[in-house]
């Protein structure tokens, strides 16, 4: 199928499938994709702080509320970043913790 579809153009072959009534769109690259004016419109990548990197892109939020809009605070967390305050919710005390991690059952920052 790849030799057929490389006989024609993307924006041939995406006003020839609009005009039969089938919805489509392109397969973008990465940098293609930042640059797509519905991607910058709808604010699906956006910029956020890591807590060790310089700021990266990262997706936005894929449904938009008017009402209550979502965002995305900061960057993914590191591995480890969270796990001391994860199972200290689940009643680990620090020594427990610090057992688990030198044992290397757990990473922890």
């Amino acid at each position: 199928m790849a030799t057929h579809f490389r006989a024609r153009t993307t924006s041939d072959w995406l006003a020839r499938l609009e005009a039969a009534g089938v919805p489509a769109g392109p397969v973008l690259s990465i940098g293609e994709m930042l640059k797509d004016p519905q991607v910058l419109a709808r604010d699906m990548v956006v910029e956020v702080e890591h807590n060790r990197l310089e700021p990266m892109k990262t997706l936005g939020p894929p449904v938009k509320f008017s009402a209550t809009p979502g965002r995305v605070r900061h960057g993914a967390p590191q591995l480890g970043q969270h796990t001391r305050e994860v199972l200290k919710e689940y009643g680990y005390s620090e020594a427990q913790i610090d057992k688990l991690a030198g044992n290397g059952d757990v990473i922890t920052l």
